[in-house]
């Protein structure tokens, strides 16, 4: 599987951010690792050498009472083997991210390089990975064909084969067993000759795109059944004229209008993927400017804001709709219970990336995260956010 490397009945993710993972509450130190990709089997002792050395360049960050340098080191070394694995799988990326704590393991690889740098704290450093790879990147591709259906998952890796139950292999499997009216349908049109009128008959046609739409709502109750608990998007790759039929089939709510045009049983899965992603990021696209809309829509108004003590208590409320941040800087501080905000001008025992942690809440509840240069946010904020309900500031300690 080269978008994702699960092992089974294990907490382990390799090779895509599984953002709902990564930003769950966690209970304790959560540390995360950007390097550069490991070197090969060769020198196997140096990379592990050069992770111990960015673990324990964190040290004096290390809770007093949680996971220590050594309980972390022997975490990285348990399990190098899913490292060398999906090393692999990914020669080709510029970074190697690593996110673990005592519950969790996760290894993915980015396609640009990131500054080397380790982080341990509450919450798993996800910035640079939003920079990189969209929350929203994930997607489905459903190859349908008259002779063959097939539902791949997708990511900018790759695609991979997911097995689907109760579905039939082919229009002629789905027909096996039943038939249908074949009734005629008529209207009068005129000669293009003589201009007289007369009946066309097309049941024929009826009758085939009956039998069609049966097919494909046969298709779309499994694949319906299938990704019942996703929100990703579903892409249908097929030619032109049957989408339409299969879109008026369709009940899952997040299939996309942009299908990819062609007999999918004719295209490499590389050129199947590279179809699929550009129609993903054009999605994604969109989507980010009419999130950016939105902003400036409510600008000056009871529904956005620039103010980080005011998007940390809104985003912990679960009230960010859309968050933009900007692709680098920091913001240091802490929010302390129930809703007293600290922000620092420098880094401070104990400090959280604020930044960080607006984006982990923000996805954490459901809403939305978008990178973006903070040249164009209102009057140079660095930080935005656009609420789903008003927030009343008067509930807000700053410190």
């Amino acid at each position: 599987m080269t978008a994702e490397i699960r092992e089974q009945n294990s907490n382990v993710e390799i090779n895509h951010p599984d953002y709902a993972a990564l930003v769950r509450e966690h209970g304790e130190a959560c540390i995360s690792i950007y390097t550069a990709p490991l070197l090969g089997v060769d020198a196997e002792k140096h990379d592990l050498s050069r992770l111990t050395a960015l673990l324990r360049s964190i040290q004096a960050s290390f809770p007093h009472d949680g996971l220590t340098v050594e309980a972390a080191e022997g975490i990285l070394k348990s399990h190098w083997h899913l490292l060398r694995e999906a090393e692999t799988i990914h020669p080709r990326t510029q970074t190697l991210a690593i996110f673990m704590n005592k519950e969790f393991f996760g290894c993915y690889h980015l396609p640009l390089p990131t500054p080397e740098h380790a982080v341990v704290g509450r919450e798993f450093h996800i910035r640079p990975l939003l920079s990189q790879i969209s929350t929203n990147d994930r997607f489905f591709v459903l190859a349908l064909s008259q002779k063959h259906v097939r539902l791949y998952q997708g990511s900018y890796h790759g695609l991979i084969e997911r097995t689907v139950e109760d579905v039939p292999e082919n229009l002629h499997e789905d027909l096996s067993g039943r038939s249908f009216e074949h009734g005629y349908e008529s209207h009068t049109a005129a000669s293009p000759i003589s201009g007289t009128k007369g009946a066309v008959f097309h049941g024929a046609h009826v009758d085939r795109k009956e039998e069609l739409l049966h097919f494909f709502r046969s298709i779309n109750h499994g694949i319906v059944n299938s990704l019942k608990s996703q929100q990703f998007p579903l892409i249908v790759a097929t030619v032109d004229y049957l989408f339409p039929i299969y879109k008026a089939a369709n009940t899952y709510p997040h299939l996309l209008e942009d299908p990819i045009v062609g007999n999918p049983d004719l295209l490499p899965l590389n050129e199947l993927r590279a179809a699929a992603w550009q129609i993903v990021e054009d999605h994604g696209s969109k989507a980010r400017d009419r999130a950016f809309a939105v902003y400036h829509e409510h600008i000056n108004t009871p529904l956005s804001s620039s103010n980080l003590r005011e998007i940390l208590i809104a985003a912990s409320r679960g009230l960010i709709r859309f968050l933009f941040v900007p692709p680098a800087g920091e913001r240091w501080g802490s929010i302390v219970p129930p809703e007293t905000v600290h922000v620092h001008a420098e880094q401070e025992p104990g400090d959280e990336e604020l930044l960080n942690l607006a984006a982990i809440l923000t996805i954490r509840h459901g809403g939305h995260v978008h990178v973006i240069p903070s040249g164009q946010l209102r009057e140079g904020a660095d930080v935005a956010a656009v609420f789903r309900f008003g927030l009343d500031s008067k509930t807000i300690v700053a410190a």
